[in-house]
């Protein structure tokens, strides 16, 4: 079964992504994200610290894509615990 909007249009999926995740950080993630809207049309969200996003986003000349940037203060590091960063890092991409 196909989503559709009000319009019979297909209807777009959202994904968040956390943006701070992995081992490269925002520049590799956002790379992925712009080729994703760039190859397939996908409404991407970008998670974490709008700054930095935003960097990545005009470095890649990607400015006009449609890409979301929603800030979260905080980064969840690697060795931190999934349900203390949960319950403490109230401001993380695990929250927003």
């Amino acid at each position: 079964m196909k989503m559709a909007n009000a319009n019979g249009q297909p209807a777009r999926m959202k994904i968040a992504v956390d943006a701070m995740g992995g081992d490269h950080g925002p520049a590799v993630v956002v790379a992925g994200a712009v080729a994703a809207v760039r190859e397939f049309g996908a409404s991407v969200i970008l998670v974490g610290d709008r700054a930095a996003i935003h960097r990545e986003v005009v470095r890649l000349n990607a400015q006009t894509l449609e890409l979301e940037i929603h800030h979260a203060s905080q980064v969840v590091g690697m060795a931190e615990s999934p349900s203390h960063a949960l319950r403490r890092k109230r401001d993380s991409s695990m929250r927003v």
